[in-house]
């Protein structure tokens, strides 16, 4: 399993502001670096992905996209490990809005994933 970087990270958020515009500033690098440092020591590609995704959007790391960021990080973590959309009209909209207002819990976006996203089978 990869490591998930920092520089990963900022460089998907990069990627965001490009695309989308918006505040490119670092809110908290401290809050950045601990979402990495808990994904890397979690064994669970799903958790993973669902702690990446909740902590972003939780506990914004930039002053603007950390939701897409976020979606953007936990499809990362899914597809390097072999996992892929199943529902390409799946919007995680839903799951940012129950984040910001306390009514979705990790485990919660951890069920989402994992009836999302599915593993490749090889033949």
């Amino acid at each position: 399993m990869d490591m998930l970087t920092v520089e990963q990270v900022i460089a998907f958020h990069k990627k965001v502001m490009e695309t989308d515009g918006g505040d490119d500033r670092l809110l908290s690098e401290a809050s950045l670096h601990q979402m990495v440092f808990s994904v890397n020591r979690i064994e669970s590609v799903y958790k993973q992905a669902a702690h990446a995704f909740f902590s972003l959007v939780a506990y914004p790391a930039f002053r603007d996209g950390n939701s897409r960021t976020a979606h953007l990080v936990s499809e990362m973590i899914l597809f390097k490990n072999g996992y892929t959309l199943q529902d390409n009209d799946s919007d995680m909209t839903a799951l940012v809005r129950g984040i910001l207002s306390f009514t979705v819990e990790q485990e919660d976006v951890e069920e989402w994933l994992r009836s999302h996203y599915k593993k490749n089978v090889r033949r």
